[in-house]
């Protein structure tokens, strides 16, 4: 069993830090690389240029299936299995299929070869769906404890605080949607990379937290190799108690 909360802290670490590592690396790909100008959105980075960068749907595949895997191993319980599944399936959908961009000059995209409008539906149908869902989980599964208030550690307590401070933040990233209707930014002001920037940078850092990087109780367990070597040593020590 501890082996098993191992894997699930690294596993969330390696969530954490793929989300926080997503928005600079396509955005680095775009405009350094590729000498394009800001995209308008993390997803339109897909379709630069000439729909042949691949960074952003492996990322986001990546991410998805380590939700999946997540959710079928190490799901504290059916809401967190139910939240970190809906993530998989979202993001997933969003790697499959272009969102709308003016990059896209085909008749048929992505894996189901839609047309570019329904496979816009559709990427945006996933994005609600794994942002959504990485909202709830941060916000409703990540302070969860079988302990009481009083008997947590500090540690806990300031984990839980951090928790709703960032999922606070995920959700106030998208009021930049509700800003940007009345034109304040301007139209050019790239609204939507913006907003999911913030909420893929703040869900990242929560699962870093709830990964055990930061803050962890001295009872939670260490890395996996040391984990493993610890075990080792548990379990060779009849045998050397033999031989003595």
């Amino acid at each position: 069993m501890e082996l098993k909360k191992v894997f699930r802290l690294f596993q969330l670490q390696v969530m954490g830090f793929i989300a926080i590592f997503i928005g600079p690396i396509v955005l680095a790909d775009a405009m350094l690389i590729h000498r394009l100008p800001f995209p308008q959105s993390i997803s339109e980075t897909a379709t630069m240029p000439n729909m042949v960068s691949m960074i952003l749907p492996f990322s986001l595949g990546a991410l998805g299936l380590f939700a999946l895997t997540y959710s079928a191993a190490y799901a504290f319980d059916n809401l967190d299995k139910a939240f970190t599944f809906l993530m998989f399936v979202g993001f997933t959908i969003v790697a499959m299929q272009m969102c709308d961009s003016q990059y896209v000059n085909v008749e048929h995209v992505g894996l189901f070869g839609l047309s570019p409008g329904w496979s816009a539906s559709l990427h945006s149908i996933g994005a609600i769906v794994g942002f959504g869902s990485m909202i709830c989980w941060v916000l409703l599964c990540f302070r969860k404890s079988d302990k009481k208030k009083n008997q947590r550690s500090r540690e806990k307590n300031i984990r839980n605080t951090l928790y709703i401070y960032l999922g606070a933040a995920m959700v106030l990233s998208l009021g930049l949607f509700i800003v940007n209707a009345f034109g304040w930014f301007g139209e050019n002001f790239p609204t939507v990379f913006i907003c999911e920037w913030l909420m893929l940078t703040f869900g990242g850092v929560a699962c870093l937290i709830k990964g055990g990087l930061f803050l962890r109780d001295a009872s939670e367990p260490h890395s996996v190799r040391h984990e493993l070597r610890r075990l080792k040593e548990k379990t060779s020590e009849p045998t050397n108690n033999l031989e003595a």
